[in-house]
């Protein structure tokens, strides 16, 4: 249930009588290739976190739609990226208000596996939780990868289950770079454009629906497991 929806006393009520907990999916304006849109880390957070909601009344935020990106993303157009200490001070503010208004606990999910996205939302507090949804076992359902990468097989299968008519399959161009080459721009030491970069990393012309559907039931399989008892109305438990 999407708390932006309600009015302040329908939030209030519910926050005693319903569910004391909030889901804040987080995002990231990010390019994904020439395939994917740049709302793909934002969908399938959103898409998730009502999954979520669905299993345990836990409200869903507005989502988070800026984060941490690789610099040399720059030169990919509608790309943008904030600091990690902005990302970590507009979670402790916002959190901070709907604390002192009966919230217990914020789970925190995200679809973007930027390093310095997630060290930013780590360990911010004991009611706060992160949780990142793309952590899971894929050697068993891609065929030419045994990860997730970027804008890969594995993304773009999830994409062609959840929202295909925003997939151009047409469009698909692969340049796979190993992550030994890449780690430099990983971990934001290189802000260059890598030679034969089109923004994704992986095998995207591999991906198909039926794969999709496989790593989001996984994905949702093991996030209600791990996440279920974190968003359980503290006066229930």
């Amino acid at each position: 249930m999407l708390m932006i929806d309600m009015t302040w006393n329908e939030v209030k009520n519910y926050i005693s009588e319903v569910n004391d907990n909030l889901i804040i999916p987080v995002g990231t304006c990010e390019q994904h290739g020439y395939h994917l849109p740049l709302g793909n880390d934002i969908f399938i957070a959103e898409y998730m976190a009502n999954i979520l909601s669905e299993k345990t009344k836990a409200l869903v935020a507005p989502t988070i739609n800026y984060g941490v990106n690789l610099p040399c993303d720059v030169h990919l157009a509608g790309t943008t990226s904030i600091k990690p200490e902005t990302l970590k001070e507009i979670i402790i503010s916002i959190t901070d208000w709907w604390r002192q208004q009966g919230f217990k606990h914020f789970l925190l999910l995200t679809y973007h596996g930027d390093p310095f996205h997630i060290q930013a939302m780590e360990n911010l507090s004991d009611d706060i939780k992160l949780y990142d949804v793309s952590e899971i076992e894929y050697s068993d359902i891609l065929e030419k990868q045994s990860s997730i990468r970027h804008a890969c097989e594995a993304e773009t299968s999830a994409a062609l289950y959840l929202y295909p008519d925003k997939v151009k399959m047409d469009e698909v161009r692969e340049h796979d770079i190993q992550f030994d080459d890449f780690k430099k721009y990983l971990f934001h030491e290189e802000s260059s454009l890598p030679e034969g970069y089109v923004g994704n990393l992986g095998y995207p012309s591999f991906a198909t629906k039926d794969k999709g559907s496989k790593i989001i039931n996984r994905m949702t399989d093991r996030m209600i497991s791990e996440c279920g008892d974190f968003l359980k109305p503290s006066y229930v438990k």
